[in-house]
């Protein structure tokens, strides 16, 4: 009788720990090509400090997604044409699944209209609900038009 109630707390075990293994997140690759058009936002003096990015595109483990987000900049106080930017967004998978991130550190140059920045995913909804990871960022800005094209490259976690 103990032999029995032994052998199925173990197999109850095993079972747990093995169905446990197959929610684990695990760290995969993730990549993304996108545009979109960046609305700007100015301050009194018409001097710009922010940005209303819209967009679509396609990335690994959303598929075709679309994109919104507020971007706000501080000029360099070594460099006029220079913009840090701070804030972040969601990209929204054909599913409706939602993906969150926030920009952690960047740069914008002005004279060139190209930035980089690193990127870090922070939760959303669906699969997507404890989502973690990093990724690095180009974007490439038409600071006329707003129009942008964006590429992600790093990993993400869920």
């Amino acid at each position: 009788m103990k032999r029995s109630l032994f052998i199925k707390f173990l197999v109850l075990t095993f079972t747990l720990l093995i169905g446990s293994l197959a929610v684990t997140a695990t760290e995969r690759p993730f990549s993304l090509n996108g545009k979109g058009i960046a609305i700007p936002i100015l301050d009194g003096n018409g001097n710009v400090v922010g940005a209303e990015p819209t967009g679509s595109g396609n990335a690994t483990h959303l598929g075709m997604f679309t994109n919104t987000g507020h971007v706000s900049f501080t000029p360099d106080a070594s460099n006029p044409t220079i913009l840090h930017p701070s804030g972040g967004g969601v990209l929204t998978a054909a599913n409706g699944d939602k993906l969150n991130f926030v920009i952690i550190s960047g740069a914008l140059d002005l004279t060139t209209g190209i930035g980089t920045g690193d990127f870090e995913f922070t939760g959303g909804t669906g699969r997507f609900a404890n989502a973690t990871g990093h990724t690095l960022g180009v974007i490439q800005q038409n600071i006329v038009t707003g129009a942008y094209v964006l590429t992600l490259v790093g990993n993400i976690d869920y």
